[in-house]
């Protein structure tokens, strides 16, 4: 059964407990209640994303076929992320918002 919380930064959709009070997601490491209080959703989104978007936690370990992109592609609808290179040989994933014709 799936959760009814998600993760509104990664979008991780299987949160025991609702993204707040100090919970931590699993997928990101969002801690709820401290993260958030300085830096928006979307900083924090951009911000796990930079450094690669890695599974976070060592204890509870990511569902059978864990894609992030897939996951984040779906907590921000019509975007879609791509890959490219900066001056300084780093990648970056960054969002960019594309119009799909019905």
């Amino acid at each position: 059964m799936k959760s009814p919380y998600e993760c509104p930064v990664c979008g991780y959709d299987a949160l025991l407990e609702p993204p707040a009070d100090y919970n931590v997601c699993p997928c990101c490491g969002t801690e709820f209640g401290y993260h958030d209080l300085v830096h928006s959703w979307s900083e924090l989104r951009a911000n796990w994303l930079a450094k690669g978007a890695n599974w976070f936690s060592s204890y509870t370990h990511p569902p059978y076929g864990w894609n992030p992109m897939r996951q984040i592609q779906a907590l921000v609808g019509l975007e879609v992320l791509r890959v490219t290179k900066t001056d300084s040989s780093v990648t970056e994933l960054r969002a960019e918002k594309t119009t799909v014709a019905a």
